[in-house]
């Protein structure tokens, strides 16, 4: 092995879907990223042919459709010349498909590694814009610090966050939310994107500052999610929000005591279940 490296998750602390692309029909978005620490472990070892294996997951994927790879080639399109082979290994901890950009984090980590240890001396500019051909959350990733993202996820704009008296816990469902199905859900209900969400014009850590668009229709998708953001409220979080397209839920308290007993409480149902804090 010739190098280590960790890729954190991230959080949306607002989600809002502003309108569509008329061409393609991607979305465009307004959300404050912010990254946290629950990371994955990525091992990078020079190697004859390009490998990737994933574990901590039951899927089974393919190197040639793995990010990793798909960032891997970008980058080799952008430098016009080709880069050493890799046998990666992936150490997964965050949970796929519950809106915390696990596989997209991964990518832009590999991204960062390769520009060092490839002596490309890209700025941080190029690699954002090499990350923008990869995938949606991966040029935030790049920048590595809580953000306004916009657009398609290529504009990215750092933010200090404000510090904040709560304390944040972590839960994810276990279930598997397709970012397609999440889109494709909120397109039926909100064919004009009017949700009654708005972008705070200065954010601060009030209740109403804090949402996302997806929810109403990925709960009524997902009963369940809803049903754990219920008993989630009911413990004491005065603030309970899923991230992304879901389903992962993040709830707020003032009160340490209480964060440490929805701990207790949900990990006994739920592997992902943990105190986070926010990586600024």
């Amino acid at each position: 092995m010739i190098s280590q490296v960790y890729s954190p998750a991230k959080i949306n602390i607002f989600l809002k879907i502003e309108g569509r692309e008329v061409t393609s029909g991607m979305h465009f978005l307004n959300s404050l990223f912010a990254p946290i620490d629950l990371f994955d472990t990525i091992e990078i070892a020079e190697s004859a042919s390009f490998s990737v294996v994933t574990e901590g997951i039951s899927e089974n994927i393919p190197t040639e459709k793995n990010i990793i790879f798909k960032a891997y080639s970008a980058l080799q399109n952008y430098v016009g010349k080709e880069l050493p082979e890799f046998e990666v290994t992936i150490r997964k901890t965050i949970p796929s498909g519950a809106g915390l950009g696990g596989g997209s984090s991964n990518a832009a980590a590999f991204l960062k590694f390769l520009n060092g240890y490839c002596k490309l001396d890209l700025s941080l500019a190029q690699l954002i814009e090499i990350a923008s051909k990869i995938g949606s959350d991966v040029p935030f990733f790049v920048l590595g610090k809580p953000a306004i993202v916009k657009g398609l996820g290529e504009k990215t704009e750092p933010v200090d966050l404000p510090q904040s008296d709560n304390f944040f816990v972590l839960v994810n469902p276990e279930i598997h939310v397709n970012t397609g199905l999440a889109y494709s859900l909120f397109d039926k209900f909100y064919p004009n994107c009017d949700t009654k969400n708005h972008v705070p014009e200065h954010f601060s850590w009030k209740n109403e500052d804090i949402f996302n668009d997806f929810e109403d229709i990925v709960f009524a998708e997902f009963p369940e999610i809803a049903r754990v953001k219920r008993e989630l409220e009911a413990m004491g979080a005065h603030k309970v929000f899923m991230s992304g397209s879901g389903s992962t839920l993040i709830a707020m308290t003032k009160s340490e005591d209480t964060a440490g007993k929805i701990v207790s409480e949900f990990s006994k149902r739920f592997k992902t279940v943990r105190k986070i804090n926010l990586v600024r």
